[in-house]
């Protein structure tokens, strides 16, 4: 096997946090990438023709060497290999960053509720950015076969099983690091980081607002839309786009709060608790698992009550916070740093193209 692999990259939906590790990955990976992509525009759409619009592009332009196909779960992956069936000679790797899958207990409605399960089902392997996010997709996909008497007769779920990986989803912690190099930035106690994205308004204008009647005085930093957001508090918005701005935030802010239950992941999380923030976060999706057990108790809260919300901020400021958690902690994150991230990938990529050689030979 070459020192390098050849890997080619088709991400249909090339914005947010599909740019940014797409982007850390090719940028510390010790292999040769190859993007293709298209603009972050409806993902039903992409969803049901990204396929065939990289099939016409390679089919036309391609006539470099592959060793890996990689992609992410907005690729109908089935179709993909078999309009390019070269590609199906390949290991193909899918990256979830989200999912499409109907809740449990619902039907699919349409076929585009199934692409995931079909590009799953066509992968040499499926890797998740949390474990929560894995357990979440099984469990859709269980509940989907048994609902669908056309999948049942399938027997895809071992399958589906043994394929799944949790791959940490690679975070360059050391750029967010950076930006104290020449200058310290004084943390502010009562400055609280907020990404507004996806988030429960209701519960978040709920909370702060009876934050803000108890009288704790505090400021907010705010990164994603503004609309929904009526607290009447003192806060400062900075741009989706200004990486460098949100990363001095979070150096100056003494909180980071999350009003996201269900999250698959939270690369701003990741960064925020390497720099120093105090979490505040919902007690589902991938939060629990980015915290040591002794931190759940002061900084988990029922994303549903805006009661707990509050009971929780207000604890950073007046309950003793558990001892020796650094540590700990700082071991968590460090799965998420780019170096290691990125490493651990190349590893297991070299593992696939190793493994499918030597079936090929057989």
């Amino acid at each position: 096997m070459p020192e390098q692999l050849d890997i080619l990259a088709l991400e249909p939906f090339y914005g947010g946090v599909r740019r940014t590790v797409l982007e850390t990955v090719m940028r510390y990976s010790r292999h040769r990438w190859t993007l293709l992509k298209l603009p972050p525009r409806r993902i039903e759409r992409r969803l049901a023709a990204a396929a065939h619009w990289f099939a016409e592009q390679l089919s036309r332009h391609w006539v470099g060497r592959v060793d890996l196909l990689f992609t992410s779960e907005v690729m109908n992956l089935a179709d993909l290999l078999r309009l390019v069936p070269a590609l199906a000679e390949k290991p193909t790797v899918v990256y979830f960053h989200e999912n499409q899958l109907p809740p449990v207990g619902q039907h699919a409605e349409t076929s585009l509720h199934l692409v995931n399960m079909e590009a799953a089902a066509a992968a040499t392997e499926i890797w998740f950015n949390s474990l929560y996010h894995l357990k979440m997709f099984l469990q859709r996909s269980s509940a989907l076969v048994e609902i669908h008497p056309e999948l049942s007769g399938r027997s895809i779920m071992p399958e589906l099983t043994a394929k799944a990986q949790h791959m940490p989803p690679p975070v360059d912690l050391q750029a967010c690091q950076a930006v104290v190099r020449d200058a310290a930035i004084e943390r502010d106690p009562r400055l609280i980081f907020v990404d507004t994205r996806d988030a429960n308004l209701k519960v978040l204008n709920s909370g702060l607002g009876m934050l803000s009647r108890r009288g704790e005085e505090c400021r907010l930093v705010t990164v994603g839309p503004l609309e929904g957001l009526e607290v009447d508090l003192p806060r400062t918005t900075i741009s989706e786009r200004d990486e460098a701005a949100q990363w001095r935030a979070m150096h100056q802010a003494a909180v980071l709060l999350s009003a996201r239950p269900g999250a698959a992941s939270d690369l701003h999380a990741v960064r925020a608790l390497h720099v120093g923030c105090w979490p505040v976060f919902p007690d589902t999706g991938v939060y629990p698992e980015l915290l040591p057990a002794s931190m759940h108790p002061l900084c988990l809260y029922d994303g549903a009550l805006a009661e707990r919300l509050v009971t929780q901020l207000q604890n950073v400021w007046w309950v003793q916070q558990p001892q020796d958690y650094q540590t700990e902690l700082m071991r968590i994150v460090s799965r998420y740093d780019a170096a290691a991230a990125c490493a651990a990938m190349d590893n297991r990529i070299e593992e696939l193209v190793i493994a499918k050689s030597i079936q090929s030979q057989c």
